[in-house]
């Protein structure tokens, strides 16, 4: 099986600090300047192009610098990547500012009172008590169908209203007892970020998180009926930018970047990757 893949890897060590924030671009640097080895950056590389790797390219940053910067004809550094399911956790974080900002006035609310415009069916108890964490937390009880594939996925997209559509999904769950990896859940609060901000994801995106950081070249498709994003994937965006976000992340918001978010970004939230992959939506939990 070919696969197509973009690699983008941060490093840190425990004990850096970063002395600048890439708004504009990364400083670059030597490997053995940051504690790499050269020789074992140069050793992948040789590995993609001997094996025939189906890799777009691969982008190491360490403590900050970008310390390996390589692409794979035809894709160039101008090249845009849909970065899949990565897309989960900007939608998360969207949420998180939305909340930040007093747009969502916190994550514990009910979904349903979210979209009082729209009549939910199969409508029980456990879906009235189903919240905007519960999404964040891939835990949102609905039905969810990914064996031998994502099944709920494809059924949506042959949906004429996504958002009816998986509102209407009958529980399998109470929502808060199971994990289950629902894209589609996920793209509800992409709708929610809409309802609540008066903006697409991909405009609130803009203005609140991609362009404070220097991110500018963005492709995000939005529903058959133009209205909301794909909460769950097909965002694209160049490598060294889509390391801007996660460098931020890492760091646990954009409290040392004066021209992204303000000090108290995110606060009083932690945002934690879940299961340690940037695929997954992360958790955010309110500070006790």
């Amino acid at each position: 099986m070919l696969i197509r893949i973009s690699f983008a890897i941060l490093f840190s060590a425990a004990s850096f600090a970063q002395s600048y924030w890439p708004t504009q671009s990364w400083r670059t640097s030597t490997p053995e300047e940051q504690g790499l080895d050269s020789n074992k950056l140069a050793e992948a590389i040789e590995f993609v192009l001997s094996e025939k790797v189906q890799a777009h390219s691969l982008l190491v940053i360490r403590n900050g610098f970008i310390v390996a910067d390589a692409y794979f004809y035809p894709y160039m550094p101008n090249t845009r990547h849909d970065v899949a399911s990565v897309t989960k956790s900007i939608t998360s974080t969207l949420v998180g500012l939305a909340v930040d900002k007093g747009m969502i006035k916190d994550i514990s609310q009910p979904v349903l009172g979210l979209f009082a415009d729209r009549k939910a069916s199969n409508l029980d108890d456990r879906k009235k008590a189903m919240t905007l964490e519960h999404l964040l937390m891939m835990e949102s009880g609905l039905q969810c169908i990914n064996s031998p594939t994502e099944v709920t996925l494809f059924q949506l997209l042959g949906s004429p209203d996504w958002i009816q559509y998986m509102l209407d999904l009958p529980m399998t769950d109470a929502a808060g007892t199971r994990f289950a990896y629902n894209s589609g859940a996920v793209h509800l609060l992409s709708a929610i970020v809409h309802k609540t901000s008066g903006m697409k994801a991909l405009e609130f995106a803009r203005r609140h998180l991609f362009e404070p950081l220097g991110i500018s070249d963005v492709l995000w498709p939005a529903d058959p009926r133009g209205e909301d994003n794909h909460g769950w994937g097909d965002l694209q965006l160049r490598p060294p930018q889509r390391a801007k976000p996660f460098s931020g992340l890492r760091r646990q918001g954009w409290a040392r970047s004066p021209s992204a978010a303000n000090s108290n970004s995110l606060a009083p939230f932690s945002l934690l990757l879940k299961g340690g992959t940037l695929g997954n939506v992360p958790q955010i939990r309110s500070n006790p």
